[in-house]
């Protein structure tokens, strides 16, 4: 099961990750909460001050704080990394990360620049004490495999958009936006979308799929060059933000990149060696179809508004991805410590968290997400129950990662001799 390269003794404590994957659904929540309070037309406008605000609720909130908490598992594991002084690591990042995202989004809610100081200040604490550390411990690594050589460019592309998000918020704290501000906002935009989030699941999912499904594996030749094409272009997009050059085609070759991706992900997972039932199979299907349908929509369909290219890309594929990975880390990361400590009479993964609630999750999640969708094509009602069921989904997300944790919990707090002793 667990494929060469795997360091599971170098991993942190259980409360390193959990920490961030118990926060990013408040957030989540906090985001259906905005598509109630404000007016469609409002939420929806790419330039609007509540859309900055809830966008980056999400891949600040939500994106960052689930990829942060998981990567500081994956670091040491995956890539034989480990972080020292690992819990006061996590409470900086998670404590700052928290306050800088609502910060931010306060100033764009109410307009005063002191919110916005603050953001500036904490997410620059958070971001790049995370990837001033990555950096220099992946840079490290003797034993260096594809999902290394993918956390690398991750880690390059994080710090890029870091210090981008940075500039740009002190633009908007000084009012001198200058005459390249745009051009510095869709390069904030792709470095952090595909770069940062989209560039790591492409790596992670190498080893993970593998892994967690007992799944074929991507071909060596996706894994060692497909990353690194995706970075170069994202990279090259310097030269089509300034210069006049055709932007479709730079556009074919991103869907191309990730068309690939999304089609071995799918080849891998629909021929598993072993084909058991697992509802979190669901999510990333749902994931990497969504993948398909956005760069579809994203080179055959007039970006406007951009609306259902941003649902399909962020909710389709981004989260569903992520709460599928995190439904598998929380279980394992909880068997592994409980195994590891020497109790015996532990749960399965599946026992864990129930799959039973794991489907009523899936189900209201894709109807939040099915709704989103159809508010491009109707009227307000579709994109209010949407919201409902999107914030009744994070509820569940969240119940769900706690359930999971008091099994692990009420299980450390035995003695693991008790076993024997009762035998």
């Amino acid at each position: 099961m667990f494929n060469q390269g795997l360091s599971l003794d170098q991993a942190p404590p259980i409360s390193v990750p959990f920490r961030f994957f118990l926060t990013a659904p408040i957030f989540a929540m906090l985001i259906g909460v905005m598509f109630l309070i404000y007016p469609a037309e409002l939420i929806t406008n790419r330039f609007s001050s509540e859309t900055i605000a809830m966008v980056h609720m999400f891949t600040l909130g939500v994106l960052s704080m689930i990829i942060f908490g998981a990567m500081q598992q994956m670091m040491p594991v995956l890539a034989g990394a480990p972080i020292k002084r690992a819990k006061l690591f996590a409470t900086v990042v998670h404590t700052f990360l928290t306050l800088g995202t609502i910060f931010f989004v306060l100033k764009f809610l109410y307009y005063q620049n002191e919110f916005l100081v603050a953001a500036i200040v904490c997410l620059a604490i958070s971001f790049l004490t995370f990837f001033i550390t990555a950096i220099r411990l992946l840079f490290k690594v003797k034993y260096v495999t594809s999902t290394v050589n993918v956390m690398k460019l991750f880690a390059i592309a994080g710090i890029l958009t870091a210090l981008l998000g940075l500039h740009l918020a002190g633009a908007h704290l000084s009012g001198n936006m200058g005459s390249n501000y745009l051009s510095f906002v869709n390069i904030h935009v792709l470095l952090g979308i595909f770069g940062f989030a989209a560039l790591l699941i492409i790596g992670v999912s190498f080893q993970v799929i593998p892994m967690f499904y007992v799944a074929l594996d991507f071909p060596k030749s996706v894994q060692n060059r497909l990353p690194i094409s995706i970075f170069l272009l994202i990279i090259s997009y310097f030269a089509f933000a300034f210069l006049d050059l055709n932007f479709y085609i730079y556009k074919v070759l991103f869907a191309i990149f990730f068309v690939i991706y999304a089609f071995h992900g799918l080849n891998s997972l629909n021929n598993r060696r072993r084909p058991v039932t697992d509802v979190t199979l669901w999510y990333w299907k749902v994931s990497l179809y969504s993948l398909v349908i956005a760069m579809l929509n994203w080179l055959f369909v007039p970006q406007d508004s951009s609306y259902f290219l941003t649902i399909l890309f962020a909710f389709g594929f981004l989260f569903s991805l992520l709460q599928g990975m995190v439904y598998k880390i929380i279980p394992f990361l909880c068997w592994f410590h409980l195994s590891s400590k020497g109790y015996f009479d532990i749960p399965t993964i599946k026992e864990i968290i129930h799959e039973d609630l794991i489907k009523i999750h899936f189900y209201i999640y894709m109807a939040s997400y099915v709704f989103f969708l159809l508010y491009g094509f109707f009227s307000q009602i579709f994109i209010t129950i949407a919201a409902i069921l999107f914030i009744l989904s994070n509820i569940l997300f969240f119940i769900n990662c706690v359930l999971g944790m008091k099994k692990y919990a009420s299980i450390s707090k035995k003695d693991p001799l008790q076993t024997f002793v009762k035998s």
